[in-house]
């Protein structure tokens, strides 16, 4: 019945990190998520912990423009005695979509009318991940039968900060259609002896809204009198623009 007895320590320890497997880099547009419901998330797994905490941190980097840059997400599991390791997902975000541009209907007017944008209307545009798109036009003008008789083609172009762009064009027919308001001497009477041209008997005067110097003519119909020394004369004055 004699014994003797020692005693042996076991230690159990957990130093073994987790391993941790990183979502695929990805490539998505400017107004896509980027959150790991949409890009992916890390798994891992661990030699004694079932359920290791993944968690992860973002770092961004600018690119030329607002719509373009880089997200290097730092994933990390943790497993319950604090052993972790890390990977490291590129999420490259970038615009290339043009912005969506509406061009002002096409218009007719009168040639004394303006037609800046004020007058004729102005584009608009809108766009996936700028949210003031710049818009700008240039004009090409096609002459008509007359100086007050032209077709303006306004080109539109919306750029957004990346670069992309759209256009669109506006036809602006420009036209006059409008007659020269004339004025006729006052009537007169002369004798027979005194000449009847208009330096002596006056010129009719002519405003046009689009034709600083319309054409003035004239034509006579004479109308005998009860003798040679009496007639009339009716001078029909015409403008032209």
């Amino acid at each position: 019945g004699n014994t003797a007895s020692c005693v042996q320590t076991i230690t159990v320890q957990d130093i073994t990190a987790p391993v941790i497997t990183c979502p695929v880099d990805v490539v998505i547009n400017c107004e896509d998520i980027s959150t790991p419901l949409a890009t992916g998330s890390a798994t891992a797994t661990d030699n004694c912990d079932v359920s290791p905490v993944i968690t992860f941190s973002d770092v961004t980097t600018p690119g030329s423009c607002a719509g373009n840059f880089v997200i290097a997400r730092t994933w990390t599991a943790t497993d319950n005695c604090g052993n972790a390791s890390t990977c490291v997902q590129t999420i490259t975000v970038q615009d290339i979509t043009a912005p969506v541009i509406t061009c002002p209907v096409d218009v007719v007017i009168s040639c004394e009318v303006s037609s800046t944008p004020a007058a004729t209307g102005s584009a608009t545009a809108t766009d996936n991940c700028d949210l003031a798109p710049v818009i700008t036009f240039s004009d090409v003008t096609t002459p008509g039968s007359c100086a007050g008789n032209f077709v303006i083609v306004r080109t539109w172009i919306a750029s957004d900060e990346c670069g992309n762009t759209a256009s669109c064009v506006q036809t602006i027919t420009v036209q006059d259609i409008t007659a020269p308001v004339i004025t006729c001497p006052v009537d007169v009477v002369i004798s027979c002896e005194d000449p009847s041209t208009p330096a002596a008997t006056g010129s009719a005067t002519a405003t046009d809204n689009c034709d600083l110097a319309p054409v003035i003519t004239f034509s006579d119909v004479t109308t005998p009198g009860s003798c040679a020394g009496n007639f009339v004369l009716t001078r029909t004055w015409t403008a032209s623009d």
